[in-house]
């Protein structure tokens, strides 16, 4: 016998999945957050510490930015955590598939920034574009992050998200500095700490508690 819903139980039934949806995630969930974060962190530590040591061994420090290449095989990594959870999850929400279209589309985002930024900076010789890499890469970290906040009512995706913000304006003001750049490194490893692991280790809390 087929069931007909009117249009109010259609309504209430959407509302309920939704609020079964928020704040039910997956295993794991946090934990490609947990990866990227500390990798930024620590990747972006080391180049200070190694520009600083080439500096005084007469090297160029502008050699310290080849680091950055850990982030190829990185990405692949991330994606294998993301399938390992994808995996042993149970169920996948509407929610879940339209945060994975969010942050594949931040991924796209910033190699297509990157790959205008380079070849413009390069092709024009307009070095000064380097200093919008990493509070334009905040900017959009923040941005995913909000819409995650918003879609599960989470805090610290939110919380995240202003500490990636706050880090973007702190790179925009500390750039009239001597070693702006440096600076930039040092914000972008304290954002990804406090505003990328640290909701990571939450949302894994979170996910904890509701299996």
């Amino acid at each position: 016998m087929e069931t007909k819903f009117t249009e109010q139980e259609g309504l209430t039934l959407i509302s309920e999945m939704i609020k079964q949806a928020r704040n039910n995630f997956r295993k794991g969930s946090g934990n490609s957050m947990i990866f990227y974060g500390l990798l930024v962190s620590v990747i972006a530590f080391i180049q200070v510490m190694l520009a600083f040591i080439f500096t005084k061994s007469g090297i160029n420090p502008n050699q310290t930015n080849w680091i950055w290449c850990l982030m190829i095989p990185a990405i692949y990594v991330g994606h294998l955590i993301d399938k390992k959870v994808e995996r042993e999850s149970l169920v996948k929400t509407h929610i879940d598939s339209i945060m994975s279209s969010t942050w594949s589309g931040y991924l796209y985002s910033i190699i297509m920034f990157l790959l205008v930024i380079f070849c413009i900076g390069f092709g024009k010789k307009m070095y000064d574009l380097f200093y919008l890499l990493i509070p334009i890469t905040l900017i959009l970290i923040g941005f995913a992050e909000f819409v995650s906040s918003k879609c599960y009512r989470f805090k610290p995706y939110l919380y995240g998200a202003i500490v990636m913000w706050m880090g973007a304006l702190a790179c925009i003001a500390l750039m009239w500095i001597s070693s702006p750049i440096l600076s930039q490194l040092l914000i972008l490893a304290l954002c990804m700490f406090f505003g990328f692991v640290i909701p990571g280790y939450k949302l894994n809390k979170s996910a904890k508690e509701n299996v």
